[in-house]
């Protein structure tokens, strides 16, 4: 089996599946066989990236005159 396979939901999956290996009697069997073909581990939602306040340009910055001076 890969590394990358053996993750969270594998792992839980295979823990259900041992119980009703186990325990094929018990009367929660039809509910943890529900459970084993259940996915667990979903996917986190993306979040957004705050969107940034555009920079309006500062009044006392140099600024170069119209005749080309300092």
């Amino acid at each position: 089996m890969n590394a990358k396979s053996l993750d969270d939901d594998f792992f839980i999956k295979n823990a259900i599946a041992c119980w009703l290996y186990h325990f094929p009697e018990h009367k929660w069997v039809p509910i943890y066989a529900d459970l084993v073909k259940r996915d667990f581990i979903a996917a986190p939602e993306p979040t957004p990236r705050p969107a940034k306040k555009a920079r309006s340009p500062s009044k006392t910055t140099n600024k170069k005159t119209i005749d080309g001076a300092k």
